[in-house]
């Protein structure tokens, strides 16, 4: 990813939403077994409850996850003040990017009966900032665009909204694990 796209990119992501719904945009309500034929994770790992939307021709899509209050993990980060992880977030974003290339693969929401989800692995994060912290109980929004997407990997950008506020942004390349 050239520097220069890399620098516009990020000045847009950290402000407002990557992506706006267009003409070509499908309003969707995926959840359970729907999520689970376009990514591999599973619970207690699972982090994209619902996709609710997706624009193959903006290569874009939208999804959200209310983060649970009483997930463990509050009890140490940071006790009396808990705050979501920023890897966490990551992950979260990295996830409905998974599903958003599984959809462009196949050029629509749902696979094929017996195809496997995308196998990748995380290659390098390009940047990722964390303008709002996030707290037990939000409901975010996730949004996720293509900016790359090859037979080898991938370079995604996206977000966390907590209603109109960017609380993380990030953009991440992936690289495809062969067979």
């Amino acid at each position: 990813m050239d520097p220069s796209d890399l620098a516009t990119l990020t000045r847009t992501g950290k402000r407002r939403p990557l992506w706006t719904p267009g003409p070509a945009t499908l309003e969707l309500a995926l959840e359970g077994a729907a999520v689970h034929r376009l990514l591999p994770h599973r619970d207690p790992f699972l982090f994209v409850e619902r996709i609710t939307a997706v624009d193959l021709e903006q290569r874009a899509i939208r999804g959200t996850r209310r983060v649970d209050p009483a997930d463990p993990l509050f009890a140490g980060h940071f006790p009396g003040a808990p705050i979501y992880p920023g890897v966490l977030q990551l992950e979260t974003i990295g996830q409905l990017a998974i599903c958003l290339a599984a959809m462009l693969e196949h050029g629509g929401p749902t696979p094929p009966p017996g195809v496997a989800p995308p196998d990748v692995r995380a290659l390098k994060i390009h940047t990722a900032l964390f303008p709002e912290a996030v707290r037990p109980g939000d409901v975010l929004s996730i949004l996720a665009t293509m900016v790359e997407h090859d037979e080898f990997g991938a370079i995604c950008a996206g977000q966390l909204l907590r209603g109109d506020a960017v609380t993380a942004f990030a953009v991440m390349e992936v690289h495809r694990v062969e067979a």
